[in-house]
Order: C-alpha cells, then sequence, then structure tokens
C-alpha cells in the first residue's frame, strides 16, 4: 500500500466519523446522509440528535441546522421550525429567491399528514375547519358558564387550512381601559397577527397583520403588545433571515433574527413598517495555519423569546419609553481541518438578557445592553470543564483536532480570554420580562437554569433593577431558588418549559411581583403548581414564595401570568388541569390579592362568591385536539387589567372536540357580555310558512346551525359583525309555542320562539269537529223528503268515508333536515301540503253539504206551505 492510498482512507475515515459535525457538508436539507449523531456519544449525541422520535429523519431543514445546539432551548414557534414541524419554515429553508419564499396558504404539516388530514381525505389534503353539512344534532360544545366571569369569547377567525392561534399577549390602552389590543401567532399568515376591541372585548375586529422586516423572509413569533400614553399602539416579534458566511473554501447559510417592533397611531387597525430594535448577526476570527488550512473560531447568534413594557421616562416623567428584554444566544464553532476541508468542533453556546430602549415611539433604539450575567453551555462529553470555564479550551482552541491546541497560536489564546467572562459550563439564562414602575424604574426578571443543564435539577429567578431608563443595572438580586420543570409533562406532550420563565410587574408603591411555575417539593407526583414571589422594597429582597393554586390534586398547572391594576390590586391566572382526571384537559383560572400579596383570594360581594382560585373558562381545553401531536400550546397566556376590570386570553382548543384539530384564542373579562340574540318575523302564524329571522352578539365569521324542535334545518356563516339574517321554512307541527335555537360553534347560542296557530292537533280537532257535524247533519235528515234525504245521505257517507281515510290525526313523522341553507320544497315535520288540502276539502264538503240540506229542507218547507197555501 502506498503512502497516497494509506492517507486517503484515513481521510474517508475521518469523514465517515464526523460528517455529523459538519455544517458545510450538508445537503439542501440539511441533512448530512447519515445519522448527524453517529460516532458522538453522550450528550455531544444529544446535540444533533431530534429530541422526538418521530421528527423527521435530519438535524434540522437548512438553513436552521446551525440552530440544532439550542433548539430546546429556544421560544416555541422558533423551536417548531428548527424541528421541521412549522409550514412557515419551509420558506425559510430556501435560501434564494427571497421573493418566492411565501409559503402556499394554508400549507399542512407534511410530517403529519395523517393527524392534520381529515378522515377520508386524500393525501396531502389538509382538513379544513368547516363545518359538516346539518344533521339530526348539532356538536357544538355546551357551555357550563364560570362563576362571576362574562362567557367566553373566541376571538380568533380562521382564513386558511391551518386553523391554529397560539401565544396570546394582550394590552390595555391607559386612556380608554375599553380598547384592547391583543397579539398571537397566527399560521393562517406568514407574521404574527392584532386583533383590536373597542368595547372591552365583546366584540373584535381583525385580523391585522404587520408586515415582516423587508430583507427578511418570515416571522417567528412571540408576540408583544402594549400601549404609551397617548394611545399608540405597539407589536414586536421575532423577524428571522439567512445570512450566507464562507469558512475557507466553503459556503453555508445562518439564521439570524431581529427584534421587530411596530407601531400604529390609529389604535391596532393599521400598521407602520417594522423598525429592528435589535439583530443577531454572524462573528468569526478565522485564519490560516502553516500549511495553509483554516483555524479560527465563528461565532453564531440569535435573538430569542422578546417581551415589551412601556413606561415614563427617568429623566422626563411626561414622556414614555419603550424597553424591549430578549434572550441573545451566542453558538461558537472551533473550526479544524481534515485535509483541505474546515469542519466545526462541539460548540459551545453564551446566553445573555440584553435591552433595549426607545424614547422616540420606536422609530430609534438604543445599543444593547446586558442585563444578566453571560453564561456558557458546553456540549459535549467534558467533565473537566469548570464554572471558571477551564476545559473548555480543548473544544475550541482550533487546533488540529487532537485536542492539545499546539497550533491554534497566540490569536487562539487570545480569543479565549475575550471569552472568560462567561461563567458555568452547563448553564443557560431564558424568559426575561420588563416591567416599567410608576416612578420610571425599570425591573427586569429571568430564569437561571443553574450549572446542573436546563430541564433538570434547581434553576434561581433573578431581578435587577434600573433607575436610569436601563443604562444601568445593580446587581441582579435571586427571588427565589425552584425545582426546574422538564420540557414537557409526563402525562401530556405539550412543550411547558416556558411556564418557568418569570411573569412580573409592578405595584404603585415600590412592591414588585414574580409568579412561575416550579415543582412542588412536598408533591413528587406533581409535574407544576404556580407560585408567586413579592417585594416589598423595589426588588432589594424577597420573601418565600406562596403557592396561588389551592387544589388538592397531583394534576398540573402551567403558563401563569401576574398584572397589577392602577389601584395596586394584584391579578394571577394560569392553565389548570385539576377537573380533569385524565390530567389531559385544563380550565383557566383566577385569583387575586387586595392587601399587597399578604393574602389571596376571589370574592364577588354581589353573588356573595368567595373562593381562593376561581374558575375562569366555561369550557375545557384538550391540547391533543389543538395543535398537530398535541405538540404545542404556547408558551405563555396573558392578563391586563384596567382599574375596574380583568381581560384574560389563552389558547383554547374546544372546537377541536367536535371537529378537526382547531386552536383559538379564548378571551373571558369580569363584566358580563351581552348574550346572543335571535328575533323572528312573525313570530306567530300557521305551520308551513316562511319566517325571517335575525340574530345578533354571535362570533364574528363563524359558522351556526339553526335547530327547530332540537332539529338542525339550516347552517350558515355569521358577518364580520357576529350577526346574520336568512328566512327560515316553518314546518307544520302542533299547535302552540315551538322552540328555534340558534348556536354557533363555539357554543354560544339564543333562543326564540314560533307560536303555530295551525298545526297538526288544529287540523285534528277540525277534523273531528267534521265528523260530528257529520252525525249530526244525519240526524237531521229524519223527516225529511226520502228523495232529498238519500241524496244528502249519500254525500255524507261519501264525506264520511273520506274523514275516516284522511291521516289528519297522526303525528308527525320525523324530522328530515334539508341539505342546504333553507328550507324549500318539504318541511321538516313531515306535513306534506295535501295534509291541508284535504283538510279544506273537507271542510269545504261538509260545508256544501249542510247548504244542500239546508236548502233542500227550506224548498221542501216552501213547497209544503205553498201547498197549505192552496188548500186554503
Amino acid at each position: 500500500m502506498n503512502r497516497s492510498t494509506f492517507r486517503t482512507g484515513i481521510l474517508l475515515l475521518g469523514l465517515m466519523l464526523l460528517l455529523g459535525a459538519s455544517p458545510v457538508l450538508a445537503d439542501g436539507d440539511g441533512n448530512s446522509g447519515t445519522d448527524p449523531a453517529e460516532g458522538l456519544s453522550g450528550e455531544a449525541s444529544a446535540v444533533f440528535a431530534p429530541r422526538l422520535g418521530q421528527a423527521p429523519a435530519g438535524v434540522a431543514p437548512a438553513p436552521f441546522r446551525l440552530l440544532t445546539p439550542i433548539r430546546d432551548l429556544l421560544s416555541g414557534s422558533v423551536w417548531l421550525m428548527t424541528m421541521n414541524l412549522d409550514p412557515r419554515s419551509s420558506a425559510l429553508s430556501r435560501v434564494a429567491g427571497a421573493s418566492s419564499l411565501a409559503p402556499a396558504p394554508g400549507l399542512a404539516w407534511q410530517g403529519l399528514r395523517e393527524i392534520y388530514v381529515a378522515p377520508g381525505a386524500g393525501p396531502g389534503q389538509p382538513q379544513t375547519s368547516a363545518p359538516a353539512a346539518p344533521s339530526a344534532q348539532a356538536l357544538v360544545p355546551f357551555r357550563d358558564p364560570a362563576p362571576s366571569f362574562s362567557r367566553d369569547i373566541l376571538v380568533t377567525r380562521d382564513f386558511s387550512n391551518s386553523p391554529l392561534q397560539t401565544e396570546p399577549m394582550i394590552a390595555v390602552n391607559p386612556n380608554d381601559p375599553e380598547h384592547l389590543l391583543l397579539g398571537t401567532v397566527d399560521y393562517n399568515f406568514p407574521n404574527v397577527t392584532a386583533y383590536v376591541s373597542f368595547d372591552g372585548g365583546a366584540t373584535w375586529e381583525g385580523p391585522q397583520q404587520p408586515h415582516f422586516l423587508r430583507d427578511d423572509l418570515g416571522a417567528g413569533g412571540d408576540p408583544i403588545v402594549g400601549f404609551d400614553r397617548e394611545g399608540n399602539a405597539y407589536l414586536g416579534f421575532i423577524s428571522i433571515g439567512v445570512e450566507e458566511f464562507t469558512v475557507g473554501p466553503a459556503l453555508d447559510f445562518a439564521t439570524v433574527s431581529s427584534i421587530a417592533v411596530s407601531r400604529s397611531t390609529d389604535g391596532g387597525l393599521t400598521w407602520e413598517e417594522p423598525v429592528s430594535s435589535a439583530r443577531s448577526g454572524f462573528e468569526r476570527d478565522v485564519y490560516s495555519d502553516e500549511q495553509g488550512r483554516t483555524r479560527g473560531v465563528i461565532g453564531l447568534s440569535f435573538l430569542d423569546k422578546p417581551w415589551i413594557d412601556i413606561g415614563p421616562n427617568p429623566s422626563n416623567s411626561s414622556r414614555d419609553s419603550i424597553y424591549v428584554t430578549y434572550t441573545k444566544f451566542t453558538t461558537q464553532y472551533s473550526i479544524f481541518s481534515i485535509g483541505e476541508l474546515p469542519f466545526f468542533g462541539l460548540p459551545v453556546v453564551e446566553t445573555v438578557i440584553e435591552i433595549v430602549r426607545s424614547d422616540d415611539g420606536g422609530r430609534t433604539w438604543t445599543n444593547p445592553v446586558a442585563v444578566s450575567p453571560t453564561v456558557r453551555r458546553i456540549y459535549g462529553d467534558n467533565p473537566e470543564a469548570d464554572e471558571d470555564g477551564e476545559g473548555t479550551e480543548r473544544l475550541q482552541d482550533g487546533g488540529d483536532g487532537d485536542g492539545d491546541g499546539d497550533e491554534g497560536g497566540e490569536d487562539g489564546e487570545e480569543e479565549e480570554e475575550e471569552r472568560s467572562n462567561a461563567i458555568g459550563s452547563k448553564r443557560t439564562v431564558q424568559g426575561s420580562q420588563p416591567a416599567v414602575a410608576p416612578n420610571g424604574d425599570v425591573y427586569v426578571a429571568w430564569m437561571d437554569s443553574t450549572d446542573d443543564k436546563a430541564f433538570e435539577g434547581l434553576a434561581e429567578i433573578y431581578v435587577a433593577r434600573s433607575e436610569d431608563g436601563g443604562t444601568t443595572f445593580e446587581k441582579p438580586v435571586r427571588a427565589s431558588v425552584l425545582n426546574e420543570p422538564g420540557f414537557a409533562p409526563r402525562r401530556s406532550f405539550f412543550r411547558y418549559w416556558g411556564s418557568v420563565f418569570p411573569q412580573l410587574d409592578t405595584g404603585p408603591n415600590g412592591e414588585v411581583y414574580v409568579v412561575y411555575t416550579a415543582l412542588p417539593p412536598d408533591k413528587k407526583n406533581d409535574d407544576g403548581d404556580v407560585y408567586v414571589v413579592r417585594s416589598l422594597d423595589r426588588g432589594d429582597s424577597w420573601g418565600r414564595p406562596t403557592r396561588l393554586n389551592d387544589d388538592a390534586t397531583n394534576r398540573l398547572q402551567f403558563f401563569p401570568s401576574v398584572t397589577v391594576d392602577p389601584k395596586g390590586v394584584v391579578h394571577a391566572m394560569w392553565g389548570d388541569m385539576r377537573d380533569d382526571r385524565a390530567s389531559t384537559r385544563y380550565h383557566i383560572y383566577y385569583t387575586n390579592s387586595e392587601d399587597r400579596g399578604d393574602t389571596w383570594g376571589f370574592v364577588d360581594p354581589e353573588l356573595d362568591f368567595r373562593t381562593q382560585n376561581a374558575r375562569v373558562t366555561d369550557f375545557p381545553s384538550n391540547p391533543n385536539k389543538g395543535f398537530p401531536g398535541g405538540l404545542f400550546i404556547g408558551d405563555y397566556f396573558s392578563i391586563a387589567a384596567s382599574e375596574n376590570e380583568v381581560y384574560l386570553v389563552w389558547a383554547d382548543t374546544r372546537l377541536g372536540e367536535y371537529g378537526p384539530i382547531n386552536q383559538k384564542i379564548g378571551f373571558t373579562r369580569r363584566s358580563a357580555i351581552q348574550a346572543p340574540e335571535v328575533f323572528m318575523s312573525p313570530p306567530a302564524g300557521s305551520g308551513g310558512q316562511s319566517v325571517d329571522l335575525q340574530g345578533f352578539n354571535f362570533q364574528p365569521d363563524t359558522s351556526i346551525f339553526i335547530q327547530v324542535g332540537g332539529v338542525v334545518v339550516s347552517t350558515l356563516r355569521t358577518n364580520d359583525q357576529g350577526r346574520f339574517t336568512t328566512e327560515l321554512f316553518i314546518p307544520v307541527a302542533g299547535y302552540g309555542a315551538h322552540n328555534v335555537q340558534v348556536f354557533d360553534e363555539s357554543g354560544n347560542f339564543a333562543t326564540s320562539s314560533f307560536f303555530m296557530e295551525f298545526g297538526f292537533d288544529t287540523v285534528k280537532e277540525v277534523q273531528e269537529d267534521l265528523a260530528q257535524q257529520v252525525e249530526a247533519l244525519s240526524g237531521t235528515l229524519e223527516g225529511i223528503d226520502s228523495r232529498v234525504a238519500e241524496s244528502v245521505r249519500s254525500e255524507l257517507d261519501q264525506l264520511r268515508g273520506a274523514l275516516a281515510s284522511a291521516p289528519m290525526a297522526s303525528a308527525p313523522a320525523a324530522p328530515t333536515p334539508a341539505p342546504g341553507p333553507a328550507m324549500e320544497s318539504e318541511t321538516p315535520g313531515g306535513a306534506d301540503w295535501w295534509v291541508l288540502l284535504i283538510a279544506v276539502m273537507a271542510a269545504f264538503v261538509v260545508g256544501s253539504a249542510a247548504a244542500v240540506v239546508v236548502v233542500r229542507m227550506t224548498g221542501s218547507r216552501r213547497q209544503q206551505n205553498r201547498r197549505w197555501d192552496a188548500l186554503d
């Protein structure tokens, strides 16, 4: 064997072992052609192996492959994209021709086709959310009214075959407590959408869709909304683009992100062109060694999990400043070469919480300021790594791949020194949230996984305060230590790690409140309870956690949210599975505190209703009926409050209980929302006629079912104001009032009645009365001329036979609903027109017979009188 053949064999062996770690030799879909985890062990294998066993083959669709090390740490929508479970990711997977990258409307999840296709539909045909033809009974959710809360409203609407919305955030205009703004992830569109209400949530206008950044390819979710004191509305989101880069002779593509913010000056009805408040990028320090091989380190950053708050500028309290926080992930790869080909080594991920501020309505933004320390997450089997970062040099020394670092040079040593500020080896910070106090102080809270890795062990929640508008921050204070939840509950499939991200708000007198979900230390079988911690001294010190959910079960509570109203009352809400023995369906629960968190509970003095926790929803949600596979209902729910009202929004899956998968945004408030109403004209009359039916206060642009006598006779859709007008055929039935019920597909219903003045039992009475008259007439034939009597008796016998054979007195047949919107040719009660015709004919015959009898009797008497006159 010559030297050339030996070197070729070694090169091929190296390629086979390390191909999964190389980003530059993958195919167009981001797959290396083999299992990317092959040849790796332990934690390094987990970095490249898909998290879910049924996930699509390969690491991730290009260009998300380079986000694989951090994908489970990212917010929900971006996580779905990295798992190839988001239909919008197909647009971002193509890296040329940006103008043609919009996904097809209603694009379904090809990897989940067996879940998302309607029974009987052909392959590749996604299930629609439209209702089937009316059946004998409308399948709509029955609502169990919640105590002291309004009926639930399903806000969002569908514009494609992807009837899914999630991750709602709600805000209240400080100048108008009935002006609400709702932002949500909407799979009908490439970007997040907004809905606006000007009547406290009773009706909603939308969706309104802002643009994502012009040079980007799509949006990654995480909608954030807010108002300033001038009434301007703001909507933020993750805007995603792709940048190409080269490493030596190799070309690859990296996913980058901006936290884009758009402003609306008309309350959320139209949106201005968005502005990037902060943007990730690509950094590299690459050089060639003495042999001409590529060496160095590249760093790919990604901005994730934004949140927003708006409040007084500390230097000018008459003006508002906008604050946006987010998590910055920076994934660093050392470069080594085999032959002439460069390869990426195992990644090192650094995370930090940053904040930016705008003082001019979102037009310009400050440079990012780090709020948290920068922490390090090292992948791979590296037991020598410690909190000081020792041992990381072996992973990123830029050497020749043997770990000795002897070819990194001075540049590599300087680079390592620059990165020595990061602390930890298995640590992540994530889930930040800002809150602006009435005096202009800015608080930021976040979760720190500690050095036992994310999804396990202990976690900590930190809060930092700034008194100069976010320019500098005091040293972060640890607010709580908790048992960190995992990625998903053990009894459900949906991602719920976001439940541990702290939800933050401030009171009017220096109070600071944080709510979160943690594993309870005293209930080993419980995957999460909701806790609150508070500080009464502007965040300098914190009390012990208080559990908010008062159930005695081991069932899950998740996605808490907190807000403080202008009077200082603290309001909290969360998802709660306590009412479902299968630990699958959840309701929304609520509680509040009027004494700065000393005690918690809900009291309605008008109803004398008192409880520690109040159920809010009037129908439960099952995650398995929402997102395909039950994988995702978002990372958060949201609550907002004005001085006299509380507003709550959540992901609601009730429509999936009686049809294909469906996930909407549910809404409720404390005060009642006017119930739906229907009006009929005319409200009374004989059966078998048409009436005009009008409906009000139903859900906009949704299907409704009209029932008469408990049977669906028509379906149609409401307009954008929740109204409808139709002509309804009233079937012939019994005399008296008959219920007409109208349901929309979310379970809202209204009832009216039609008073039938002439129906089946009326016809029966006429029939019996006619029979009696016939018998009475038969009795009057005595003493009448025999020829006349015989003629009348013959006619009466024929009439008696017709009455005996007429089916007037029989009960109505089983109703048969019409397939179309209105009944036309036949009645749903089985009463044909010939029934009424026979009744009319019978009455006519009896009347005629009676007239004949009278006439002939009168004629006979006149003849007799003439004879008597002649005798006289």
